[in-house]
């Protein structure tokens, strides 16, 4: 495959990736832990929470959300780097959060491919409010 068709790939992996993560994201959090590997690191604004027992709880604690994605990006990361085929998603929206305002999020995944299958699940998720110092 050509690096031009790869980076099409991944993009088209990206936009499908996100409407599914920020779906169930808003309405069926419960089952969003299914998207992350058992190892997964996610960092919420600073908070670090490691596996999936971790990152459910993280959730758990967030009130119900509306999300809007503004913009989907996504570069393959080359093998060498985790020994298996890897895509790096960068997102930019807004999140409305139920008796909070709006505000403007950054989110960057790492989504690993699982060997055998065709299925990538999060390994790293850094999820950062924008313009909140």
């Amino acid at each position: 495959m050509s690096k031009a068709a790869e980076i099409v790939t991944c993009n088209e992996t990206a936009d499908e990736f996100q409407k599914v993560y920020y779906e169930k994201f808003d309405k069926q959090r419960h089952g969003l832990t299914n998207l992350y590997l058992p190892d997964a690191v996610l960092t919420w604004n600073s908070n670090v929470c490691k596996g999936k027992a971790e990152i459910s709880n993280l959730l758990a604690t967030l009130p119900i959300s509306s999300c809007s994605v503004y913009s989907v990006d996504a570069q393959p990361i080359q093998e060498k780097a985790f020994n298996n085929k890897s895509v790096m998603i960068c997102i930019t929206g807004t999140i409305r959060f139920t008796s909070f305002p709006e505000k403007e999020f950054a989110q960057t995944f790492i989504l690993h491919k699982i060997p055998d299958t065709n299925t990538m699940k999060i390994s790293y998720d850094n999820f950062r409010f924008m313009n909140d110092l």
